[in-house]
């Protein structure tokens, strides 16, 4: 808008409490009463208070045009708009208007998301008078003057409290259009809280924030979709920055190895003072307590990263025949083999005789057999000591299964991720450890194959979820007793886990994954599904997406399964996402009154580019 400084007034100040030197308000027990997710509408305002508020509106307004008659394609949610030459330097999309309609008596909320079209007012746009003067403007001395039109959509009725109330009428013709004050809009959008994402798009002075104490944005379930530059890394980082704000614990599956750096500062200069300049409360300034798992093998840039390895008894089978895309025959060795050592294992552990003359019985062991037992007890000839679960009397069909099967499992060994001989001095993951409060835990996963990461992945999120339904938010955990935590987990590049393409044959994973993001979200586990290539992410997982961040996405096929799937978006905004600028998003979700577009800001800590 041209005169920014002329219809904008100046936001609410105020210096905030640093994210990681002072203790948060506790967020709500799952037995305490559930926040609304909105305002009280109706919320009583003093007289006085409306009465100056009035005042200042009035002092602020500047017009900018009136509703236009009804033409074709008129629908009920928008309003055609008809601005002067004198005022068309005010007419910008994403300006949010008010509209006086004193025929009903209502004052309606809207925003610009078509326009501005040019129209001349003395002769037709296609005359050759028109086009002549468009084509030779050094030759002609008359130019016919024009107005500019566009389209509003009505997005409710502002009540005397300065709510927005759904509407079921128009605005009507003749209806005064003006720019609404920006200082008035965050409370009217409901982009107000204690997590700030950004600012709106064209209101470089109004914040918008989300509420972390409202379970209608954490932990439900949040979807980052955007092309390549689009800035979708640095959304992630900045909603993994502000969870952890809020006491959140953050674990990250970092696929491309881009925030194993977090603990240390934003090093990018421009993005430094753009953080100063206009969220002077987010310096750059790194995540203290971050924490970067690599599989025993991988490579990282993090600088003193932890490995791990997970045990492959612990992963649901199901799920390694889901990943490992075994056959039938290969699936129903699977089960007779796992099942065959968990038999052999509880054998072992009990005692082979009683009373008094019995042995002393060693303990069992934690888990009843590691992939080395299983690769080891597929051979032919197994070694002394070693489990037996090669097919007796096999024929030459089972001997072929078992071979197959065996290389397979051979080849999920050789990432070093799972529990077999060259990982027996590597500690198994310690699930607890990631539940801390305001800890960030990234599994740097680049140099893994897909079978292994996406096998870790779901042994995560069981044991997570397993973690969550054991121990209520705000009870002991650990061998200290803190509190456990809310807990939020991002799966960057969703699709390389769970594809369009491999969704029949994933089933078992798909359905691990609805389980969790529906039963954890009500424990406080909150799932963050990142990709840049939504159009191979399966339709189950965006219904799991409550929340989503619409980064760039100029692919028709990436951008249609997003727009059918997200409710409440006026038809014209999608136009737009394929023309957002870096950073740039459209922000939904139902703790937000309507669709925003958001300019996210920088993430304070660093992140490591890739190409």
């Amino acid at each position: 808008m041209s005169s920014e400084a002329d219809i904008q007034t100046e936001t609410d100040g105020g210096e905030r409490v640093d994210e990681f030197e002072e203790p948060q308000d506790e967020l709500h027990d799952d037995d305490a009463p559930a926040e609304p997710d909105h305002p009280n509408p109706e919320q009583e305002i003093p007289t006085e208070d409306l009465k100056a508020a009035e005042a200042s509106l009035a002092r602020s307004l500047i017009t900018l045009g009136f509703v236009a008659f009804d033409g074709q394609g008129t629908d009920n949610t928008s309003s055609g708009v008809m601005v002067s030459e004198q005022l068309r330097r005010h007419f910008r999309r994403d300006a949010y208007v008010g509209i006086n309609d004193t025929e009903q008596g209502i004052t309606f909320l809207g925003r610009v998301v078509e326009g501005p079209f040019h129209s001349p007012h003395e002769i037709g746009p296609d005359s050759a008078i028109s086009r002549t003067t468009l084509l030779h403007p050094e030759r002609t001395q008359f130019r016919p003057t024009y107005y500019a039109a566009g389209t509003i959509e009505i997005l409710g009725e502002v009540t005397n409290s300065e709510n927005v109330l759904p509407t079921s009428t128009r605005p009507r013709p003749y209806s005064q259009v003006f720019i609404y004050p920006s200082d008035r809009l965050r409370r009217m959008l409901g982009i107000e809280g204690d997590m700030q994402l950004g600012s709106l798009l064209g209101y470089d002075d109004l914040r918008v924030e989300a509420d972390s104490t409202n379970k209608g944005f954490l932990p439900r379930n949040v979807g980052i979709f955007g092309t390549v530059g689009s800035g979708k890394s640095n959304t992630t980082q900045v909603l993994m920055e502000e969870a952890l704000r809020a006491g959140w614990a953050v674990v990250a599956i970092d696929v491309e190895g881009e925030y194993v750096r977090m603990d240390q500062g934003n090093d990018e200069p421009h993005l430094a003072r753009l953080l100063e300049e206009r969220f002077d409360e987010r310096r750059p300034r790194g995540i203290p307590d971050c924490r970067v798992y690599v599989p025993n093998a991988g490579m990282t840039d993090a600088p003193d990263p932890i490995p791990f390895k997970v045990p492959i008894a612990d992963v649901p089978e199901e799920i390694v025949a889901d990943i490992l895309e075994l056959s039938e025959p290969q699936v129903r060795m699977w089960g007779a083999i796992t099942a065959h050592a968990r038999r052999q294992a509880e054998k072992a552990s009990r005692p082979s005789r009683m009373g008094t003359l019995a042995a002393p019985t060693p303990p069992p062991p934690d888990r009843p057999y590691t992939l080395s037992d299983l690769i080891d007890g597929l051979q032919e000839d197994p070694t002394p000591g070693a489990m037996t679960l090669f097919p007796v009397k096999p024929g030459p069909t089972e001997k072929a299964t078992a071979s197959t099967l065996r290389n397979k499992l051979y080849k999920l060994g050789r990432s070093e991720m799972l529990d077999w001989m060259p990982t027996r001095n590597t500690p198994y993951l310690d699930v607890d450890e990631l539940l801390v409060e305001r800890r960030l835990s990234v599994f740097d996963v680049s140099e893994t194959n897909d079978a292994a990461r996406n096998i870790a992945i779901s042994f995560l999120l069981q044991a997570l979820f397993d973690r969550v339904i054991a121990v209520a938010r705000g009870e002991p955990i650990g061998k200290d007793g803190r509190p456990r935590p809310p807990v939020l987990v991002v799966i960057e590049e969703v699709h390389t886990f769970v594809s369009r393409a491999s969704a029949a044959r994933m089933r078992a994973v798909l359905d691990q994954l609805q389980v969790i993001s529906r039963r954890g979200r009500k424990r406080w586990m909150g799932l963050a599904l990142v990709s840049q290539q939504p159009g191979h992410v399966p339709e189950e997982l965006f219904e799991l997406a409550n929340t989503r961040f619409i980064h760039q996405l100029k692919s028709a096929g990436n951008l249609a399964p997003v727009r059918a799937t997200t409710g409440g978006v006026h038809e014209a905004l999608w136009s737009t996402v394929p023309a957002l600028g870096q950073g740039q998003c459209l922000l939904t979700g139902s703790v937000f009154r309507n669709p925003v577009f958001v300019q996210v800001r920088p993430a304070r800590s660093r992140r490591m580019h890739t190409a």
